[in-house]
């Protein structure tokens, strides 16, 4: 009798912790975009929604001080409580020192970075020091932001290709078990097929900046911003399935076809909105089920993690009412279906 009452209170054991691991790896695969300014008011409905992980955009001015010295304290706080909720956290490493942060900053990083006035030697020591800090804790590192849009890059493909190279070797020698990623590519949602976003203009571009990066072989996970809609409209001819598949296509071709695939950006918009012409009819009900379509998709293909733009509503032109929550905080039916793919 008390031999098979142990047996069976260790069998339970063992369901409770395959139980517990099952639903953290579900969790993993779902992911919030954050900010350090945003991060502590979005906590909460972060792990209510049930994400495993957290992208944030690390902009290196930010923590430094001088040359070789930085102020840690904001990223220690953040990877603090991210710890203390079992998260994991995927820093942006920004070069380029967006006017957004401009409104935020400490007056000791006043200055834009541009890439031809970057001191690579200096920036490869930060993230150097970086990963070196951050050994061990579920840390991830994605070297820039949608490289093939001045907006975010001021630099050539050259100089952001030995960018990567740099910053790759320099992480794994400090933390070899972290994940690297390249810059994801702009995937055009924004364009219009009046404009030109379509047949080969537009894979010119876009192929012309990603054949590249993909031949460094200096990443261990592929890195895609997907905006087109998994169904009803086919922007610029075009659909999450089949940019996806665009993407896979051009990894086989460059001997990638096994590495996984993490969507770092991905969102619908929950109002009617112009894109350049084009005029992308949402609604609250459509970005739920757009949702539901474009992750379904995502995991069938094989994608590991996906990451949503928004918690809530920003001002911002086409992307900025992509929120699981509107502005104030009051949920969409988009959060709902969210938590689901976490159960």
């Amino acid at each position: 009798m008390i031999r098979t009452s142990v047996f069976l209170i260790a069998m339970l054991l063992i369901s409770s912790v395959l139980a517990f691991n099952a639903h953290a790896e579900r969790a993993k695969r779902l992911g919030i975009n954050t900010t350090f300014r945003t991060f502590r008011e979005e906590i909460k409905s972060i792990e209510e929604l049930g994400a495993g992980t957290i992208r944030v955009p690390l902009q290196w001015q930010l923590i430094k001080i001088q040359k070789g010295q930085y102020d840690w304290s904001a990223v220690d706080q953040l990877l603090k409580v991210v710890q203390a909720k079992q998260l994991e956290v995927l820093f942006t490493l920004r070069t380029n020192f967006p006017k957004e942060a401009q409104k935020h900053r400490r007056k000791r990083v006043a200055i834009e970075i541009h890439p031809e006035s970057l001191d690579k030697k200096e920036w490869v020591h930060f993230v150097e020091t970086l990963a070196n800090r951050y050994r061990g804790k579920r840390v991830s590192y994605e070297i820039e932001n949608e490289v093939n849009e001045e907006t975010f890059w001021k630099g050539t493909l050259e100089q952001y290709v030995e960018l990567l190279e740099a910053g790759y070797d320099v992480i794994k020698k400090a933390d070899p078990n972290a994940n690297v990623l390249p810059s994801a590519m702009k995937c055009g949602i924004l364009q219009n097929s009046q404009a030109g976003w379509v047949g080969e203009k537009a894979w010119k571009w876009h192929d012309g900046w990603l054949k590249p990066i993909f031949s460094t072989r200096k990443f261990d996970v592929v890195n895609i911003h997907n905006y087109y809609f998994p169904s009803e409209i086919a922007a610029n001819g075009l659909t999450f399935r089949s940019y996806l598949q665009h993407i896979h296509g051009l990894m086989k071709e460059s001997g990638l076809g096994d590495r996984p695939i993490w969507i770092t950006e991905t969102g619908f918009v929950s109002l009617p909105t112009d894109a350049g012409g084009r005029r992308d009819d949402g609604s609250n009900e459509k970005q739920a089920a757009w949702l539901a379509e474009a992750y379904q998709q995502a995991f069938e293909f094989g994608a590991e993690r996906v990451y949503w733009l928004l918690l809530r509503d920003r001002k911002e032109a086409y992307f900025g009412s992509m929120g699981l929550e509107d502005a104030k905080g009051d949920p969409r039916p988009s959060r709902n279906t969210f938590r689901q793919f976490a159960k």
